[in-house]
């Protein structure tokens, strides 16, 4: 497992919150990138953040956000009557690792790159959420294609 070890700065995002399966978080992607198109909002990276393990939160309390990366200093309009916040993505010491594939097996992933960090670099885990940078776009790249960065925030 190729685990790269990064310094991150906090991150500027406008986010959209979910609270169930992971893997019905998309439609809050489509709901945030209609936002971004009316608002013209210069948006960097596509960003899924993730607060719980799905080992051990059962599936209908799992709390995620879909999110865009905001330039610093950048203050979007038309928030006002939609579901968008602003948000900041603590900086700090995370571990990375790039996976390229289908979006459905990204729970395999998650887990075996969680019992990595745990057991072979013997490294803790912060309370920090974990998120996921989504390289390339799903709805132009073939599913084994699909770029994405995991980070894991550690203590």
């Amino acid at each position: 497992m190729n685990i790269q070890i990064k310094q991150e700065s906090p991150i500027p995002l406008a986010m959209i919150r979910h609270t169930g399966p992971y893997d019905q978080l998309a439609p809050k992607f489509e709901q945030l990138y209609e936002w971004v198109e009316a608002q013209s909002v210069p948006a960097q990276r596509c960003i899924g953040i993730y607060w719980d393990n799905p080992e051990h939160v059962p599936a209908h309390q799992l709390r995620s956000a879909a999110c865009v990366e905001l330039p610093m200093y950048f203050v979007p309009t038309g928030i006002m009557g939609t579901s968008i916040e602003l948000s900041t993505l603590a900086g700090g010491e995370y571990a990375v690792i790039r996976f390229i594939g289908p979006y459905d097996q990204l729970g395999r992933v998650w887990a075996d790159f969680i019992r990595h960090i745990e057991q072979r670099l013997k490294r803790t885990i912060s309370e920090n959420p974990a998120f996921e940078v989504y390289v390339n776009d799903a709805s132009t790249t073939p599913p084994d294609q699909l770029i994405t960065d995991l980070y894991m925030p550690l203590a």
